[in-house]
């Protein structure tokens, strides 16, 4: 059989599907051998065999090329709620001996993955996010070029300070920004469909699921929709706009005391339903 050529043997860490498990082993094995043609041929037989095979492969592949995964040398990182790193060397090295330096982590890191399909969207946060906050905290964070970064609960960013850019990726929740004023570089802050453009103010960004806010509390922002067609709209302060799959909002004036309340730790709610209360504290 196909799998036993991919080199696992009765010690090695068994995944309960069995198709996400022979798929891991080939996508070991083709790391290990990527140019091997009896290895290639016989990968190329047991994807063919089942359209079941080849989507649980290309799932795992998918995850396997994230960039964080391919520049990372080491797992050290990962918070020990996970299984720990020296488990997930011990169960790759059964799978193959033969890894080294990048290859062994890239696969150290998709045996994890693979453990835990369900907790991909954590697991992938943890591995982008520079900061973030669990449920009930809220955070602050002098950044690199002495902006403030407040993040509100359950949220996190990735930050890009190097070479002189300022850019934030707003990866989850909601997060206030107190900019130092740079003209020359300019401060940009990237949601889920917006990107926020200022050299010197204060704002706050949330992504919510099908939805981007930005709300403006002095200074000026340039708020455009990432993908096309293009749209920009520049807001005053007191101004909030919203960033969807279909396109920017017009800017509305909503209460500041209500738009910031969530930095004094309060959530402020006027005629919603409890359903609606209890999603937004929970």
């Amino acid at each position: 059989m196909e799998q036993d050529k991919a080199g696992q043997d009765a010690g090695a860490y068994r995944h309960a599907d069995p198709i996400t498990d022979e798929a891991l082993t080939w996508f070991v094995t083709l790391l290990d051998a990527p140019v091997d043609p009896d290895a290639r041929a016989a990968y190329q037989a047991w994807r063919n065999r089942d359209p079941r095979h080849a989507a649980a492969f290309d799932r795992l592949s998918s995850l396997g090329s994230m960039p964080e995964l391919q520049q990372a040398s080491t797992l050290a990182h990962f918070p020990q709620a996970t299984p720990s790193p020296s488990a997930i060397r011990s169960a790759t090295r059964r799978r193959s001996g033969r890894f080294g330096g990048w290859r062994a982590s890239l696969a150290a890191a998709a045996l994890l993955l693979a453990i835990g399909v369900h907790l991909q969207p954590t697991l992938a946060l943890r591995l982008t996010a520079d900061h973030r906050t669990a449920a009930g905290e809220r955070r602050e964070v002098a950044l690199p070029d002495r902006s403030r970064l407040i993040l509100d609960t359950d949220s996190a960013v990735a930050l890009d300070f190097a070479e002189g850019r300022r850019h934030v990726r707003l990866l989850r929740g909601q997060a206030y920004f107190d900019v130092v004023s740079d003209p020359a570089h300019p401060f940009r802050v990237t949601a889920g469909f917006s990107e926020v453009e200022v050299t010197g103010t204060a704002f706050t960004v949330r992504a919510d699921g099908g939805q981007d806010a930005v709300f403006l509390e002095r200074g000026r922002v340039s708020v455009s929709r990432r993908e096309a067609p293009g749209q920009t709209v520049s807001l005053v302060p007191g101004d909030r706009v919203t960033a969807t799959v279909d396109g920017l909002s017009a800017p509305a004036r909503p209460d500041p005391a209500e738009a910031l309340a969530w930095k004094d730790g309060r959530c402020v709610f006027h005629d919603q339903p409890f359903a609606a209360i209890s999603s937004s504290m929970a």
